[in-house]
């Protein structure tokens, strides 16, 4: 295998898997905390008369359950399952969280950079606002399926 070859491919597997503070207990775990996946996580929570914002936007922990590569040539795929945890922050009125198990799968030329398919789907969602992600599933899936790619190119020097 090519040296370039395996660093993007090395690369590739940090992409799939933050933050200080969040629970990461491995280089990829690490990776995918690093790249802040509940940043943009915002939405409002109706109380009756009012609504308020609400932001679970920090991370909470990360943790990757299974990853598996398969290379053939050029071609590379790579899928992963784990789970994100994503929480208020400290000062927030209304503090909660919630944790979604999710699986992600990304197909591409390592030779060319070029990614031929990516999918990334929110499978379970539990916590105390969790019923605020259900709403948001396709949004967080699509945001977080655009970082994997970002920083798949990144890997490339594009």
């Amino acid at each position: 295998m090519r040296q370039g070859t395996r660093r993007l491919l090395a690369g590739a597997c940090l992409t799939m898997a933050g933050a200080p503070g969040a629970q990461a207990t491995n280089l990829l775990e690490q990776a995918i905390t690093q790249t802040q996946p509940c940043r943009s996580l915002k939405g409002k929570l109706d109380l009756g008369l009012t609504k308020v914002d609400l932001g679970i936007d920090n991370i909470d922990g990360v943790e990757v359950e299974t990853l598996r590569i398969a290379v053939d040539g050029d071609a590379a795929e790579v899928s992963a399952r784990g789970t994100l945890a994503c929480k208020t922050s400290d000062n927030a009125t209304f503090k909660g969280g919630f944790k979604a198990t999710m699986e992600a799968h990304v197909a591409a030329n390592i030779a060319s950079c070029a990614i031929e398919d990516s999918s990334l789907n929110i499978v379970k969602v539990e916590g105390k606002y969790g019923y605020l992600v259900s709403g948001f599933k396709d949004q967080i899936a699509a945001a977080l399926r655009g970082g994997l790619e970002k920083n798949f190119r990144k890997l490339c020097g594009q």
